[in-house]
């Protein structure tokens, strides 16, 4: 399968995951897919289209969330745009402390979604808007090293086929 594929098939996967219906208890627990997957690519892919895939998954959230039109695309771009500026720095720390690294922006996020909706008047309970934070720092590194392993094993499948 190739890169682009990967990159959209895991675009989708995280919207299906992200309106995915859960119990209540676990509701608020849930990491933001979209936001691990764009931080993913942009860290590990730069030459993935990831702001113009954060702009449109962003609408898409917006859309099956009812949402103002353009907050979760603003948070995606603005968080992608600052990991891409920032990737160099990411790439040099261990996984656990990329994880503690990237935290800030997954609460940059949560703070512009927090602010729009603050000016436009729709509430939400505030565990639901910042427990994400926790659980999406915490998965990060599993999140990662599951699909780095994918990339590593397809890396070698296709290094043997190529050996006489």
């Amino acid at each position: 399968m190739s890169k682009a594929l990967i990159f959209l098939f895991s675009l989708a996967l995280s919207l299906l995951l992200q309106i995915l219906q859960l119990p209540d208890a676990l509701s608020s627990l849930r990491p933001s897919w979209p936001l691990l997957v764009i931080a993913y690519w942009t860290l590990y892919e730069p030459k993935m289209p990831s702001l113009l895939a954060a702009w449109i998954v962003g609408v898409c959230c917006d859309t099956l969330f009812n949402s103002v039109l353009g907050e979760n695309a603003l948070a995606l771009v603005l968080v992608a745009s600052i990991i891409s500026r920032l990737r160099s720095l990411y790439t040099l720390f261990p996984l656990w402390q990329a994880a503690l690294a990237l935290a800030p922006l997954w609460a940059l996020h949560a703070f512009i979604i927090f602010w729009i909706d603050g000016i436009t008047r729709h509430s939400a309970d505030l565990s639901l808007r910042w427990l994400p934070v926790l659980s999406t720092t915490l998965i990060w590194p599993l999140f990662v090293g599951l699909l780095e392993g994918r990339r590593a094993a397809r890396t070698d499948n296709l290094n043997r086929m190529r050996l006489p």
